[in-house]
């Protein structure tokens, strides 16, 4: 457990390091790349979303839980990699071209053929990421992560000033992947893997075609969403509604990135050690609704200010659609732990049938209220989330561990009141100040600082497990200086 807790630790901290400098350079980009701009970066995007999600076909989840991984195993995984590499490249190369003309979307050809650059390096990346992962080596991929964070905003805002627009997104990628292969080559010089072989295919394509199939439904799901509404709305609508999406996820992102990148390692290492998952799952959404909720809660509720000053003006009209996402994402509340622990305990099969009823679910409602405007798509992400929240909990019950809705409704309730009082002092000041559209950096850093307070004291009140959680870190972190003071004691 401790070993989890440090790779939570370290995975988050990764992950809110990258995540500030994400926000500065979001803040700065915003206000050189117009919606239209971006809407280009985002079909280029989600296109190669799909495309590294085939390239991967579950290669990454095959060498974290499987319990005997072998060098003939890898070197089979690296061969995969390698080989689908090659053909999803190409095919990106090939049909970029088509995608601009069907898109209507100058420009998406010269963005995707720029991004086959770094698209290549995969079968190095996520072969070496996924043992880093396996070894719960963290704190060194959480290095990985910071600095190649840095290069991508740094070369980012560069090319975004020198007018290349869209494709500051493209070039910023180039130069991320390739410092981002050559730090995962240093930490994990594992270059006996990096051999064609076909032995042990079976085992791992046997893995990987369901576990694969389900990350690609996912991202299939996705990819067609988002050309789904770019066929209904110019490339500015589709801007808009996506970077109202990414700051209404912008608390799930962030929190539980550390939780996500663990939760697959985690709850694989406890299935091999036949642990309790019962109350590793219920612990985790206790203790992950605890966050979420709150920064839902609070974002819902500046998100007037919170817009204005850190996006600029031209992306006041994803005010509403923020609020609305940010409210159908509190119906969310096992965000990240569903898929990870289905896998975890080898039920690839039921986690490609859940993906696949998911997207039957979404595709539909995204295709009907796009033809409605943004605002209809913004509201479908309600129905969305909650009938898959029930499938994804239905399946866990079914087929992982054993539980009620009543101990689901129990573990949930301290979060509950946990929000109410998080958010009470922020809506108090925005009635106060007669709206939200009255507030200024001050009133809004006022309104943050009395939530955090009283967040912590609701969570000290409720003796909610999050709390013990934070009194455990604190410890460790005094504990730890304690022992680096060079200090000596004085004699006696």
């Amino acid at each position: 457990m401790q070993k989890v807790r440090a790779a939570v630790v370290f995975a988050t901290a990764d992950k809110y390091f990258s995540t500030g400098i994400t926000l500065i350079t979001t803040a700065i980009v915003a206000r050189i790349i117009n919606p239209a701009e971006f809407g280009i970066s985002v079909l280029g995007g989600a296109a190669l979303l799909l495309a590294g999600m085939v390239r991967d076909a579950g290669t990454s989840a095959y060498i974290v839980q499987t319990p005997d991984l072998s060098l003939a195993k890898l070197r089979a995984v690296f061969t995969l990699n390698l080989i689908l590499t090659l053909i999803v490249t190409a095919s990106i190369v090939l049909s970029a071209p088509i995608l601009e003309r069907l898109l209507n979307s100058p420009g998406l050809n010269i963005y995707l053929k720029i991004c086959a650059i770094p698209f290549t390096f995969g079968a190095i990346v996520y072969p070496l990421h996924a043992l880093m992962a396996r070894d719960f080596a963290f704190g060194k991929l959480a290095v990985v992560n910071i600095i190649s964070t840095t290069f991508n905003s740094t070369a980012l805002v560069i090319t975004a000033f020198m007018g290349a627009s869209f494709l500051s997104f493209a070039y910023a990628q180039v130069v991320s992947a390739l410092v981002g292969t050559l730090l995962l080559i240093y930490f994990r010089p594992s270059f006996e893997i990096f051999r064609f072989s076909f032995a042990s295919w079976k085992q791992v394509l046997s893995f990987s075609v369901f576990s694969g199939g389900t990350g690609i439904i996912q991202s299939a799901a996705g990819v067609i969403s988002v050309m789904t509404v770019g066929a209904f709305m110019p490339p500015a609508m589709v801007g808009l509604l996506n970077r109202a999406s990414m700051m209404a996820q912008f608390p799930e992102r962030t929190i539980m990135a550390g939780v996500s990148a663990a939760a697959l390692p985690a709850f694989s290492q406890a299935a091999r050690e036949q642990a309790d998952l019962r109350k590793y799952y219920l612990g985790a959404v206790e203790r992950i609704s605890g966050l979420i909720w709150p920064c839902l809660a609070l974002l819902i509720v500046l998100a007037d200010p919170i817009i204005r000053i850190f996006l600029g003006d031209f992306w006041l009209e994803t005010i509403p659609l923020v609020q609305i996402i940010a409210g159908g994402l509190l119906l969310n509340f096992p965000p990240g732990i569903n898929y990870p622990i289905i896998i975890a305990v080898g039920a690839v099969r039921r986690a490609m049938l859940l993906s696949i009823l998911q997207a039957a679910v979404a595709l539909p409602l995204v295709a009907i209220s796009a033809q409605y405007g943004i605002h209809a798509v913004a509201w479908a992400t309600w129905p969305i989330v909650a009938i898959n929240v029930v499938l994804s909990t239905f399946f866990v019950k079914a087929y992982v561990v054993k539980f009620s809705w009543k101990d689901v409704c129990y573990a949930l309730f301290p979060s509950l009141f946990v929000t109410l009082a998080t958010i009470a002092g922020p809506l108090f000041i925005v009635h106060f100040l007669g709206g939200a559209t009255n507030m200024g950096i001050l009133e809004c850093m006022l309104a943050v600082s009395i939530a955090g307070v009283s967040w912590i004291a609701a969570l000290c009140l409720l003796g909610h497990p999050l709390y013990s959680e934070f009194e455990r870190l604190f410890r460790s972190i005094i504990g730890y200086l304690r022992r680096s003071d060079p200090t000596p004691e004085p004699d006696v």
